[in-house]
């Protein structure tokens, strides 16, 4: 401003230069006149040429002046616009001075934070606030990513002035911003906006976030140990805000102590964790001065167990400690002694009531920032006193049951090859304990040669962890050289650095079972030849004297003697009737499992029923099915016998002209097959016996031997399917069912059986019995 100032003063105005110039004209008036006067020529002349020249001289001055006025002029212009740029740098630096001076203040609040932690959870808040304030944002949010990479927001923030709203990246999946996603994950700072210059691949994600009113967005990435690990979303609505990649640097610091902030929230967390387990765990756990003798803390446990409060223990003087611990275990010169860590068994806590509690310590001494520490751990030790008290009465109970179950006991150490056997085993093939040779080569060369085989096999495939335990019956050659049966059973019950150590088992004498055994084959063998004879022996003569009584009785006219026939005619289909059904039962009886496959409950029921036409016509009955359509099933096409057990039970029992229905219901996993019939009906009381073999007591009410219904409930088993029976839903009656299980796949057109139930029912026998009539007759 000052040489602003000289410059203007310096300048010779054009009033001046006139002025001279008239003060010279004047001045040659005056200097001429006298001479005009006087007519003196040559004076006059030589004034003339004296003025003419000073006012040459004053015009090339004022031409001079002029020029340098100019000059000066367009210094003091150019002066006027550095000054100008001047206070315009100035006025950019008081801005950011005081731009700075904002961001220090801000980030040293926010660090001050962490000198003394207090609402962790307050301080991420306080960081969004200063983020967005910084930005001049109306809305800041902090989104952490799932561990399948799905963004939550996990704090936010906004102005109070403005209302509650959603995350652009809550309002839209974040699926819908791929571009944003693969910066976020370059962790690159975004920045969104209208006038912003994007490349086309961000235009459509632009699109999404302005049609949210959304007029800036900056997204900065959070980083943890080298992670992404989410990002802050500063969204404004107003397009004045200050949301620009100017302000990088300040984001991300602000980033950092974000990450700072998580991190320490992390292992805020994780230190509760640890004191939680800590203050949890079974153990009293505490922590000693050993140069003062103190105790400086203590866990939840420990003050609630022994009755103290921390404050109590920790103000504890050495004598009180001695009480507590009955000794000063962790005087220095025994830490010289034991090392770093000992274990202190038989050790006696007192509680502050005065009661006893017996304890194990493990004391670890540790050294921090030059002072002495000890870490006790005491465990009260009651239960397990209590625990091993038990277990000693609990192993003599268990060699009294060993002993009154007549076992024998060994064990084997897999090291050393020993064997050590109780007196119950040595005395179970003869021998006394003490005269037993104890390796396990002496017990081999007891074994049978024969069984030899099957015992090591059995031994090494438990040992290599193929099997849960050891178990096989084999022969060993008592005292007496014969050879006995043995059921022997183990099991690894120690490992030595995982590999196996000890095997330990039991020996159970099955001399006694192996003869039950051979006299129940015996009786099965026997029982096996009476179902034979019953088919075949008993079922011919049957069907021949059925066929003889056929004959008679189309052959005799007298009513009495037809009436005797037709009893005999009863009799007889009764007779066979019950031991065709007595062989099939029989033969169930020793089937275990079915081959089972893709069958057609409907083309099983439709072969079963072209069977009964005739039965169904002899009592003008009909028979409906309800069904329509394809029923797959896992089924064996022994499942007709089920069907034609219900539909003959239902035409034998029912009155005529009456109908029988059958249904076939959909069971989500399950096809139930009903057959109602319209006959007496069974009452309640023997519905749960119907299926049951040699359990109808009291038949009131119930018709039939049993065993037809007992066959269907045998099949039914064999097919992992269910029968039973209730009341005729529609009327009077019984309605009987079978579920059966569903099938998924093709349907197999072969319905051959796996399995011939069938007996022979003497249509041969018949045949020769009425061709042997004829002949006799003619």
């Amino acid at each position: 401003m000052k040489n602003e100032h000289t410059l203007k003063n310096i300048k010779i105005t054009s009033v001046v230069n006139t002025v001279l110039i008239l003060v010279i004209s004047i001045f040659g008036l005056v200097l001429i006149a006298p001479f005009v006067i006087s007519k003196d020529t040559n004076s006059l002349l030589i004034s003339l040429a004296l003025v003419m020249s000073t006012f040459i001289i004053v015009l090339y001055a004022n031409k001079q002046i002029e020029k340098k006025n100019t000059e000066l002029e367009m210094k003091i212009s150019e002066l006027d616009e550095m000054h100008k740029e001047l206070n315009e740098k100035h006025k950019g630096l008081e801005y950011l001075v005081s731009h700075n001076t904002n961001i220090e203040n801000m980030i040293s609040s926010l660090i001050s934070m962490f000198i003394k932690p207090g609402n962790i959870e307050g301080t991420l808040d306080e960081i969004l606030k200063k983020t967005a304030s910084f930005c001049y944002a109306e809305h800041c949010y902090l989104f952490l990513f799932k561990a399948n990479g799905e963004p939550y927001i996990s704090h936010s923030w906004k102005n109070e002035e403005k209302t509650e709203k959603k995350s652009v990246f809550e309002l839209n999946s974040y699926s819908k911003f791929p571009w944003i996603g693969k910066k976020i994950v370059q962790k690159q700072i975004i920045h969104i906006s209208k006038e912003e210059h994007l490349l086309a691949a961000a235009d459509r994600e632009r699109a999404i976030i302005l049609s949210n009113g959304i007029q800036s967005l900056m997204v900065v990435p959070v980083e943890l140990e080298s992670s992404c690990i989410g990002f802050i979303s500063i969204e404004s609505t107003s397009s004045k805000s200050d949301c620009n990649l100017d302000n990088i640097q300040t984001l991300k610091i602000l980033s950092e102590i974000m990450s700072t902030a998580l991190n320490y929230r992390s292992f805020l967390k994780d230190l509760g964790l640890f004191k939680d387990l800590i203050d949890r765990s079974n153990d009293f756990i505490f922590i000693i001065d050993l140069e003062k003798n103190r105790i400086i803390d203590a866990n939840e446990t420990a003050c609630k167990e022994l009755g103290y409060t921390i404050e109590e223990l920790t103000v504890m003087e050495e004598n009180d400690l001695c009480l507590l611990f009955e000794d000063t275990f962790w005087k220095n010169d025994l830490r010289d002694i034991v090392g770093e860590r000992y274990l202190q068994p038989g050790q006696t806590l007192t509680k502050k009531n005065g009661t006893k509690i017996p304890a194990e310590m493990n004391i670890t001494f540790v050294t921090h920032d030059h002072h002495n520490y000890a870490l006790a751990v005491v465990r009260d030790i009651a239960s397990r006193l209590d625990m091993e008290s038990r277990l000693a009465k609990t192993k003599q109970v268990m060699e009294l049951a060993m002993e009154g179950a007549d076992l024998g006991m060994w064990d084997w150490n897999l090291r050393t090859d020993e064997v050590m056997y109780n007196e119950r085993w040595a005395e179970m093939i003869g021998y006394d304990v003490n005269n037993i040779e104890k390796s396990i080569l002496s017990w081999k060369k007891l074994i049978h040669p024969d069984d030899m085989e099957i015992v090591d096999n059995s031994i090494n495939e438990h040992i290599n962890r193929e099997t849960p335990f050891f178990e096989a019956e084999f022969r060993m050659k008592n005292s007496k050289g014969r050879w006995q049966w043995i059921l022997a059973r183990g099991k690894i019950t120690e490992f030595d650095n995982k590999q196996p150590f000890r095997f330990t088992g039991t020996t159970m004498d099955l001399d006694e079972r192996k003869k039950v055994e051979e006299e129940l084959r015996h009786s099965n063998e026997l029982k096996d030849l009476f179902t034979d004879i019953m088919r075949h022996d008993l079922l011919n003569p049957a069907g021949n004297i059925r066929g003889f009584s056929e004959l008679l009785y189309e052959m005799e006219d007298d009513p009495k003697k037809s009436r005797i026939i037709g009893n005999v005619q009863r009799n007889t289909n009764k007779l066979i009737d019950m031991i065709d059904t007595a062989a099939k039962f029989a033969k169930l009886e020793t089937t275990e499992e079915l081959e089972l496959k893709g069958v057609d409950i409907m083309e099983s029921l439709r072969n079963v029923i072209e069977q009964f036409e005739q039965q169904l016509h002899d009592k003008n009955m009909s028979l409906q099915v309800l069904a329509e359509g394809n029923y797959p099933a896992m089924l064996n096409p022994i499942v007709e016998e089920i069907f034609a057990n219900y539909i003959s039970n239902a035409i034998k029992y029912s009155p005529e002209n009456t109908e029988i229905n059958i249904d076939i219901i959909d069971l989500n996993y399950t096809w139930m097959v009903t057959v109602a019939d319209s006959g007496e009906g069974i009452p309640d009381d023997a519905k749960p016996l119907v299926f049951d073999r040699f359990k109808r007591v009291n038949k009131s009410g119930v018709k039939g031997s049993g065993l037809g219904l007992a066959i269907v409930k045998k099949i039914a088993e064999l097919l992992d399917g269910s029968v039973g029976v209730e009341d005729n839903p529609e009327g009077n009656g019984s309605m009987f069912w079978v579920k059966l299980k569903k099938y998924h796949g093709m349907l197999d057109n072969d319905t051959s059986p796996i399995i011939d139930i069938k007996a022979p029912i003497g249509n041969e026998a018949i045949h020769n019995a009425k061709t042997e009539i004829h002949s006799m007759m003619h």
